[in-house]
């Protein structure tokens, strides 16, 4: 913005100095901010009476998290005959399954979503700069640079999948929340199973036959358009 104010032909160069400058220390002053709130996400942590550090960042507490994930597991695999506590443990571990699945939901729609965004504007820009191209000298080169991104998103679109693979990702976090949910409180399937351990037995197998079919699926989408319809 502050480029584009500077070439603005009805701006003074008295216009352009005071208005300028302090737009220009501001954005600097915002870049040091943004800099020190990525690298120092929250700020600082209060440990005493004049110690400051730093909070743990996001990678760091994802780390410890990973450890004490397989830190259990091997203190449940150490566990030798107890079918129950495996259960139990892989049951906890379905709830980190659909926040990891929603979380590559939401990062295929996002992608999806820019695509499609710059799919259609690109495309109505083309038209519209080909309508008026009589008045126009630098048209077939705009013309031509607009259609190859256009062309561009659209071959990504069309080989990537994003949208079907954002669709199936949040299609089966939500199936493995929903017979979360449902063993909870022993509703659906598991009020018909009186016994505790048998519920939790079905639910073991209903997530991974849920997670088995989210991995063909994605392997399907891996796959050339001709595999995948021979496959259908």
């Amino acid at each position: 913005m502050l480029y584009a104010l500077y070439w603005l032909p009805w701006l003074t160069g008295s216009t352009k100095r005071v208005v300028l400058t302090p737009a220009f220390i501001v954005a600097i002053l915002f870049g040091v901010a943004a800099y020190l709130l990525k690298r120092y996400p929250g700020g600082y942590v209060s440990k005493g009476a004049s110690i400051r550090a730093p909070r743990p960042s996001e990678s760091d507490l994802e780390l410890k998290l990973a450890r004490l994930r397989d830190e259990r597991k091997l203190v449940v695999a150490s566990l030798e005959g107890d079918l129950k506590v495996r259960r139990v443990a892989y049951k906890e571990d379905a709830y980190f399954d659909i926040d990891q699945l929603r979380s590559e939901s939401r990062q295929y729609r996002l992608v999806n979503n820019i695509f499609q965004g710059f799919l259609i504007i690109g495309s109505l820009a083309a038209t519209g700069i080909a309508g008026i191209s009589e008045k126009m000298t630098w048209d077939r080169w705009t013309v031509l640079g607009i259609t190859f991104l256009v062309g561009t998103a659209s071959g990504f679109m069309g080989y990537f999948k994003y949208k079907e693979r954002s669709f199936y990702l949040q299609q089966t976090a939500d199936a493995i929340e929903a017979e979360w949910e449902a063993v909870e409180v022993g509703v659906g399937r598991y009020k018909r199973i009186p016994s505790e351990e048998e519920q939790l037995a079905e639910f073991v197998e209903e997530v991974h036959r849920l997670k088995s079919e989210q991995k063909k699926r994605q392997q399907n989408l891996e796959q050339p358009p001709e595999s995948r319809n021979q496959g259908e």
